[in-house]
């Protein structure tokens, strides 16, 4: 699409709406302000938990900040300039803002801007700190949300641990495989329903009922569209191959994610994962590098992390895995790259101009598999796209670069764009409930196919 500029779109972007009508508006007015709250709520919490002076009286300068931020987001204040935190991506988010959003209020600029905005300015003022740099103002809630999800978590990887035995076992059976994959594929999009920044109260029952319904196909209903077929097609052509995910929600999503990346090496089909955490705490329950080796030590370890409830054989499966992973891990056949593009400003079209050497090393990959519904919207760019609209034109050069690996979305909606939904299925959604788009209960599996578009 020429001419696209992030203030320059092919169809109007998603800003709140005046009259309170949209899920924009109902995120800035009310869901992201009680997020700000929860932050500047539980950093209260840790201030009451040291005793440093000198913190103290840092942490009390840093509330302030943090109360200063949601104020203007209230009252429709500018978005002003970054501070340079020196992680060394303030030069080009401050250019984006001023090139693209000069004098844009909260309510006027786009909702995928204002919200990544908040979320590195966020950071920004806990990094610029001198005893907070470190701090994850995010990871009591997400630890402690696995912690409680621990027996759902032994279910689950007891399931998956037999489901690898029986295709090692098996690798031959190119159909038992291709069940095993699309279970493993399902599990990872539904997983993204794990999202704290919209579901903050998950409990262990809704994590059992979760996994029960993925077990069951139950949720095949859910889906607006579904590219599993083609997605395998490319799969089964990969024997020792290399792929990558995008990571979004730690946790119980990451779990899925891990054991999908888990089933695919030792089903021989990948010799190299490569997992991309954020380098910074992002959108509440993102994945950084500390959340992924912190799960891993937690399966492994379970009663390290004060886990309760399991029995001696969860233990065994857990402690199996763990080791496993870690095996992995050291051997450099899994890899994290926490490059600062996916915190940036940036949209993913944007990928081979303003994030070059990230995108190099994507088209070294076999597939490149996008999590959740923050990487979608930066796939798509979160425009009020016609729904219909073919998913390959929404993402953008992308798709059409030669060098493309294939491009697969696993998203579970929870903000009100979407592409590549046939008009028929649309409607069907509509009609059963109007907020599906927004409502986290209805998912996509979109491919693009890129340089293996004449193979499947």
């Amino acid at each position: 699409m020429a001419g696209f500029a992030p203030n320059n779109t092919p169809f109007p972007p998603l800003v709140a709406a005046r009259d309170g009508s949209n899920f924009t508006y109902t995120s800035l007015h009310d869901r992201v302000p009680h997020i700000l709250t929860d932050v500047i709520n539980d950093f209260y919490a840790a201030i009451q938990r040291t005793d440093s002076v000198d913190a103290v009286a840092e942490g009390k300068q840093l509330t302030g900040l943090l109360s200063k931020l949601k104020h203007e987001m209230v009252t429709d204040k500018p978005l002003t300039p970054l501070d340079d935190d020196g992680t060394g991506d303030i030069a080009e988010w401050n250019h984006w803002l001023a090139e693209y959003f000069s004098g844009g209020t909260w309510y006027s600029t786009p909702f995928l801007a204002w919200e990544t905005y908040m979320y590195r300015r966020i950071a920004t003022i806990f990094r610029k700190s001198q005893f907070w740099n470190t701090y994850d103002y995010f990871a009591t809630k997400k630890e402690d949300t696995f912690r409680a999800s621990m027996v759902a978590v032994a279910k689950l990887c007891a399931r998956v641990d037999a489901l690898t035995q029986e295709t090692v076992a098996d690798l031959g059976n190119s159909t038992k495989q291709h069940l095993a994959f699309v279970e493993m594929l399902q599990a990872s999009l539904w997983g993204n329903q794990t999202d704290l920044s919209m579901f903050p109260d998950l409990s262990n029952e809704k994590l059992e009922e979760m996994q029960a319904r993925i077990s069951s196909g139950e949720n095949n209903s859910k889906l607006a569209a579904n590219d599993t077929d083609r997605i395998w097609k490319i799969v089964s052509q990969v024997h020792g191959g290399r792929v990558d995910i995008v990571l979004d929600n730690s946790g119980f999503e990451l779990l899925q994610d891990v054991l999908l990346a888990h089933w695919l090496v030792a089903a021989g089909i990948a010799a190299k994962v490569v997992f991309h955490p954020k380098r910074i705490p992002w959108y509440v329950s993102d994945v950084t590098n500390t959340d992924f080796h912190w799960l891993v030590d937690a399966i492994q370890s379970p009663a390290s992390v004060g886990a309760t409830g399991l029995s001696t054989a969860d233990e065994r499966v857990l402690q199996g895995l763990g080791a496993r992973w870690n095996e992995l891990l050291n051997a450099g056949v899994w890899e994290l790259h926490d490059e600062l593009f996916w915190t940036g400003p940036y949209g993913y079209r944007y990928l081979p101009t303003k994030g070059a050497d990230v995108w190099a090393g994507l088209t070294n990959s076999d597939m490149v598999i996008f999590k959740g519904d923050l990487n979608y919207r930066k796939l798509v760019y979160d425009l009020q796209w016609p729904v219909s609209t073919p998913f390959v034109d929404a993402i953008g050069p992308i798709a059409d670069d030669p060098t493309a690996p294939a491009i697969v979305a696993l998203r579970t909606s929870k903000c009100d764009t979407i592409a590549g939904v046939e008009p028929q299925r649309a409607n069907e959604l509509f009609a059963q409930r109007k907020d599906w788009m927004y409502s986290g209960e209805y998912g996509v599996i979109q491919l693009s196919p890129g340089r293996w578009a004449n193979r499947i």
